[in-house]
């Protein structure tokens, strides 16, 4: 993940020539830094260890797909994540973006790609990919839209 961080790195660098003011700038910056080690150190470990916990981490209407089936918001999340075995996820990379859009200036909104290897119930090992939409909102991120996939099974 040391290479994501740098990339990061470059990609704030050509956020300071999108137009958008100092301002902006130093907050979608700071969104971006926090994100990765967010998604490592509060995400996937809440995931792994008290799954449930990360129902806190999404906004109440989030859109949730997982392996092609769509689930809406925390009740329709909560559901599934009690189906789950134990997982154990190896996080391979993660990049993260900022979102620019004119129809959204106020919003400061994320990006984020993570790839890896997750294991189900010390047996089943999965490779996965997995889209986030995440929304600053103060000091915290909000997960506002969720894509979970499955590539292949190792």
């Amino acid at each position: 993940l040391q290479d994501t961080r740098a990339t990061l790195h470059k990609l704030n660098e050509m956020a300071q020539n999108t137009g958008m003011t100092e301002e902006q700038k130093v907050v979608l910056s700071a969104y971006c830094e926090k994100t990765v080690p967010w998604l490592e150190d509060l995400y996937y470990k809440k995931f792994d260890s008290n799954r449930l916990d990360v129902l806190n981490l999404y906004d109440a209407a989030t859109p949730i797909i997982w392996n092609g089936y769509r689930m809406q918001g925390k009740d329709g999340m909560a559901s599934a994540l009690q189906q789950l075995p134990t997982t154990a996820h190896k996080l391979e990379t993660i990049d993260c973006q900022p979102i620019i859009s004119e129809n959204t200036p106020a919003q400061h909104l994320i990006l984020a790609t993570v790839n890896g290897q997750v294991t189900y119930a010390d047996e089943i090992t999965n490779t996965f990919n997995q889209v986030f939409i995440l929304k600053a909102e103060g000091k915290d991120l909000k997960i506002v839209y969720d894509c979970y996939r499955w590539l292949s099974t190792l």
